[in-house]
């Protein structure tokens, strides 16, 4: 059996007919809203990155398997990062310390990107980019089999020089990250060195440079593979030290907090709002949380012991959630979740103590399911702003002012799941944001220079991916105001009038039925 993205090969149902006549419709009519950045295939993570000299970036982890770095004031790609044999679903960073990355000591930092697969593999990438010899460092450095299914969700801990793996073989593994420090970088500099194009971008997928490496695997396309990706190879893989096991479905997000040492109960010296803003020790462990596709929301504690070697053990397991958690996003004390069960969540949690469960305050209900949540106060806290972003399963950007909203219409506890009318005026929103043709699965806000006409102030964007294979960019605080009735775009739904009263048959075969019937 062979796949294919080719709906008219596939059976749909009147439906799933209307529901794409109506998306096309809509792509039209939106087609430069959000000032969009149009992809080869639909983005499935994003990370937004600044760099030292060109500006943000986005990494883009891709269904067309590869991982795309992109340049979000020009929209351009500059690399694409093909090796990988199925779509690739997530992806993170690692530095290693800048004086190991060198064989003479002399060590530049190395930025070092780490992307998981269908291909159920974990693969390590060097993304330095050198001017040294007109050159450009992009190489493959390992490749590890990691899962037996899908490789879902990726998350670096620098503080132990881990990387953490989430599937859909419901485990966690863990791998140990420290071997990049000692890795022979100069060797992999000259044996890695491809031609850098002098503008520094890449005008479309044709000219994009390859990722280079030992990697010999034939690159597959969607008709000539099966139904599953084919095998990857280890390639230098990482090693492996730990595995965690507990959930019982496809894990969907990992994300971690540095454990903290308790606030000292001593008041005698101090008051108490002084001892609540005075910063508390690191104790050298860390709280991974896990999420799956059932609503569970796992805590398990990561420290390396007396001898050096890494523990990890479950300390609190919730389900805050009916179905599938898709986004989650970590704060000082705070957690939101974004839910296929029409909600979003804010819990709050005591970063001393990963036993204790965190414990769900807030829940916004929404008219359908959410697939990523944007807590502008906790991504970008300079903005100083109250506002909750949250992308949905209809295709919309919803902006709620928390300060208005003080408690949730359903008690956070006893949640089944319920949707809200999409008719009904939800509290706290400010407004909602159309652009998109197809789930909203990720967000995230990032900072440039405004033109220089304009004073070169820092403006504040937010960034927004879809299904329908567009990034998206909205100016922040404009997008608050919603267009006039004249900029306002709205699609019309035109249904055809049916014949009423009008027979199909002639006046004879009307008159030849008529009497058979009456014979009968």
């Amino acid at each position: 059996m062979s796949l294919t993205n080719d709906t008219n090969k596939l059976f749909q149902s009147d439906a799933q007919h209307a529901q794409a006549a109506y998306r096309v419709a809509k792509a039209q009519l939106h087609e430069t809203t959000g000032d969009p950045i149009k992809l080869s295939t639909v983005p499935l993570r994003v990370v937004v990155r600044q760099h030292p000299t060109r500006g943000p970036e986005a990494w883009v982890a891709e269904s067309g398997f590869v991982v795309r770095r992109l340049d979000l004031e020009s929209g351009r790609t500059w690399q694409l990062y093909r090796g990988h044999l199925g779509p690739v679903t997530s992806l993170d960073f690692y530095t290693p310390p800048a004086a190991s990355t060198s064989t003479s000591g002399k060590g530049k930092s190395r930025q070092l990107m780490i992307s998981g697969s269908w291909d159920k593999s974990v693969r390590v990438w060097d993304t330095t980019a050198s001017r040294e010899f007109n050159t450009v460092t992009k190489s493959l450095l390992s490749t590890t089999i990691a899962h037996i299914d899908f490789v879902k969700s990726l998350v670096v801990v620098p503080e132990l020089k881990l990387l953490c793996s989430g599937s859909s073989d419901k485990d966690i593994r863990v791998w140990d990250l420290s071997v990049l420090d000692s890795w022979d970088f100069d060797s992999t500099d000259r044996d890695a060195r491809t031609s850098f194009k002098p503008e520094d971008e890449v005008e479309n997928e044709a000219e994009a440079e390859p990722a280079t490496g030992n990697n010999t695997e034939p690159q597959p396309t969607l008709a000539s593979t099966g139904a599953a990706p084919p095998a990857a190879k280890n390639l230098k893989p990482l090693p492996f030290l730990l595995s965690l096991k507990s959930h019982t479905r496809p894990i969907e997000r990992l994300a971690y907090y540095r454990v903290l040492a308790p606030r000292s109960n001593d008041t005698s010296e101090s008051n108490d709002e002084d001892d609540a803003d005075a910063p508390r020790e690191r104790t050298g462990s860390v709280a991974l949380i896990s999420v799956d596709s059932l609503g569970a929301l796992k805590v398990w504690e990561l420290w390396s012991d007396e001898q050096g070697q890494l523990r990890g053990e479950l300390r609190s397991d919730t389900r805050p959630h009916e179905i599938g958690i898709y986004d989650l996003v970590i704060g000082d004390g705070e957690i939101w979740t974004a839910s296929a069960d029409n909600s979003v969540l804010l819990s709050t949690f005591d970063a001393s103590s990963p036993s204790s469960a965190p414990i769900p305050t807030t829940r916004i209900v929404h008219p359908y399911h959410l697939k990523s949540v944007l807590p502008l106060g906790i991504a970008l806290p300079n903005l100083n702003s109250s506002h909750l972003l949250t992308g949905s399963a209809d295709e919309a950007i919803r902006i709620l002012d928390l300060n208005s909203i003080s408690s949730s219409s359903h008690p956070p506890f006893s949640w089944s799941g319920i949707p809200s009318s999409a008719d009904e005026k939800m509290v706290g929103l400010v407004r909602t944001v159309e652009g998109h043709s197809h789930d909203v699965v990720d967000l995230h806000v990032y900072t440039q220079v405004g033109p220089k006409e304009q004073g070169g102030r820092i403006e504040a964007w937010i960034l927004s991916a879809s299904v329908d294979g567009t990034l998206r960019r909205w100016k922040w605080p404009e997008v608050l105001i919603p267009p006039s009735k004249e900029e306002e775009k709205v699609l019309v739904d035109v249904k055809e009038e049916e014949a009423k009263g009008k027979s199909l048959l002639t006046a004879e075969e009307e008159a030849e039925l008529e009497a058979l019937m009456a014979d009968e």
